[in-house]
């Protein structure tokens, strides 16, 4: 009767553990956007360490701008962000150097799990969908968002514009 009881209660916290922790492996995120985008090198580099590398670059936008701009890899080249006029303006997020759990990220359907991952609404939107890109805008403080797609279908990478005018 005893070993009865154990192995019921053995049976209970296993399938509790297991369904909490699967809940709490969900709702970790890759960073927090919001509390990256605008900031300076010294605001993000509290949030993604220091990065692997500095570039001193021109930024040039597509309507023909240029600016001076600082490029910066973090989390080994996967997330690359250029700092324009003292902030985090324009980010690539390379899921492809991500973890395993990135990398089968399948496009379009995961988009909202990588905004998600991002701190932002999972269930937003796309405001344009096709086979070469996914597009949300105006997110607050954040201009856009496009997801691209690898040859396999997977989510290959995200360009984040903070502000419309580095478009």
């Amino acid at each position: 009767m005893i070993s009865r009881a154990f192995k019921t209660i053995v049976v209970f916290l296993f399938s509790f553990f297991s369904l909490f922790g699967h809940a709490f492996a969900q709702a970790q995120i890759l960073f927090d956007l919001k509390q990256v985008a605008d900031r300076p090198v010294s605001d993000v580099e509290k949030i993604l360490g220091k990065p692997s590398k500095l570039v001193d670059d021109v930024f040039r936008s597509s309507r023909g701008n240029t600016y001076p701009a600082i490029r910066a890899a973090y989390m080994n080249g996967a997330i690359e962000i250029t700092y324009i006029e003292g902030g985090a303006r324009y980010l690539t997020i390379w899921l492809e150097k991500l973890s395993a759990r990135y990398q089968d990220y399948s496009y379009p359907k995961d988009g909202g799990a990588l905004l998600g991952d991002l701190g932002l609404d999972r269930n937003a939107t796309a405001d344009f969908s096709n086979q070469t890109a996914t597009r949300w805008r105006d997110f607050p403080g954040i201009y856009e968002i496009n997801i691209f797609p690898s040859a396999e279908n997977k989510i290959s990478r995200a360009h984040v514009f903070i502000n419309r005018i580095y478009e």
